[in-house]
């Protein structure tokens, strides 16, 4: 179970777009919404609760298998929403306020949001700005009449939301602002850290490299800092079978169309080219290199592609057809995945974000744990204990 401050603190974080989401989706509108907890003088709402624990199940976070995970999902959604109003509360106490123009900046952004769910009621065939808005607020409000939502309604709650998150975030700041810059010595002690950690990851797993650079491309953060030797990089034209393919595309002959690309490349016609108009895998957009491999990797791609890539010996050379799961592929291998260690240079600023984010994470925990001891917390458990139950 998700039980530590920092996830909860990544899924706070996300809350209020999540509640956005849910209450553009039509979640369920409660009729009696009783208050589930109470953090100083912020109430937090039954449907509050339950429209954030029934997105987090639908996405797979929350178990509702069984009454335990059910039971622990409740938990988690419960010390989630009490930390996300934490610093909300103790603002409040302290009598901080945002200034005109930081609340207007919340409210703009809670406009911005709440017009990119309306622009799918909107009528493109009526040209004025101003009727066609209107417009769609009427085919909003008959939409999710029936769950007792209305645009102004849902526009309101969200305003009030962007604004608590606006001074929650503006009280955490203020301390934030405290916490003391790295010094180059304790950037070089992380660097050699990360790099010998590294280091000792990849002679161990190969594809740990892998699943590093993956999540780096995708979230950022700090990049691997050495490549273990023996990883390559692959690209590959996907011909998807009938079972994957695009609905106007699943009466084709997939086979006779893949046979037809790799005559082309046997031909010598560009790779580049021919990915560009035939592959069908969009998980290349992403990659420009290619995909990274190694002779060991397990478990990583498609069996059949893997073991295809695993046998391309050099640059330059391609594979035939190569049946797996989505279709037919044909792969070319490209450059090594260099060796080189990465300069600390070209990494400074990361490692020091790095460090500065671990020591607001190490602020947040401090400063959630001192306001709770502080502040009145209360919650209502019985007046949940039946969320998730048959959901």
């Amino acid at each position: 179970m998700l039980k530590n401050n920092r996830i909860l603190r990544v899924l706070a974080a996300v809350m209020t777009v999540i509640m956005v989401a849910c209450a553009f989706a039509g979640c369920s509108a409660v009729v009696q919404d009783p208050v589930v907890a109470k953090v100083g003088d912020v109430e937090i709402l039954y449907s509050t609760f339950y429209n954030a624990f029934s997105t987090y199940a639908q996405y797979g976070i929350i178990d509702t298998s069984n009454s335990e995970t059910a039971k622990d999902g409740r938990q988690m959604i419960m010390d989630m929403l009490v930390n996300s109003v934490v610093p909300v509360a103790e603002a409040h106490k302290l009598g901080m306020e945002l200034t005109e123009e930081e609340a207007n900046k919340a409210k703009e952004n809670a406009l911005s949001a709440a017009n990119r769910y309306l622009s799918q009621y909107e009528d493109s065939e009526i040209e004025d700005e101003t009727e066609r808005r209107e417009n769609a607020i009427k085919a909003f409000d008959a939409a999710y009449k029936a769950n007792g939502y209305s645009f102004a309604a849902i526009l309101a709650d969200m305003e009030q939301q962007y604004v608590d998150e606006a001074l929650g975030q503006k009280i955490l700041n203020e301390h934030y602002s405290a916490i003391a810059e790295p010094t180059d010595e304790e950037i070089q002690a992380r660097y050699d850290k990360e790099l010998a950690a590294d280091k000792e990851a990849y002679e161990k797993d190969p594809a740990q490299y892998n699943t590093d650079e993956s999540y780096y491309s995708y979230y950022g953060n700090l990049k691997p800092l050495v490549a273990p030797a023996g990883l390559y990089y692959v690209k590959h034209i996907l011909i998807k079978n009938a079972e994957n393919a695009d609905e106007d595309k699943k009466d084709r002959d997939y086979k006779a169309l893949a046979q037809e690309v790799l005559d082309k490349v046997n031909a010598g016609e560009d790779f580049e080219a021919l990915m560009k108009e035939y592959n069908e895998d969009p998980g290349m957009d992403s990659k420009p290199d290619g995909y990274i491999v190694g002779e060991t990797f397990e478990n990583v791609y498609d069996e059949a592609f893997q073991k295809a890539a695993a046998a391309l010996k050099k640059e330059g050379d391609v594979s035939g057809l190569v049946e797996g799961t989505y279709g037919i592929h044909i792969i070319k291998r490209y450059k090594d995945v260099s060796t080189d260690v990465v300069p600390l240079e070209d990494v400074k600023d990361d490692i020091k974000n790095l460090i500065m984010s671990e020591n607001k994470d190490e602020m947040y925990d401090q400063l959630m744990e001192q306001w709770k001891s502080e502040l009145d917390v209360v919650t209502y458990d019985k007046r949940v204990q039946y969320v998730g139950v048959n959901q």
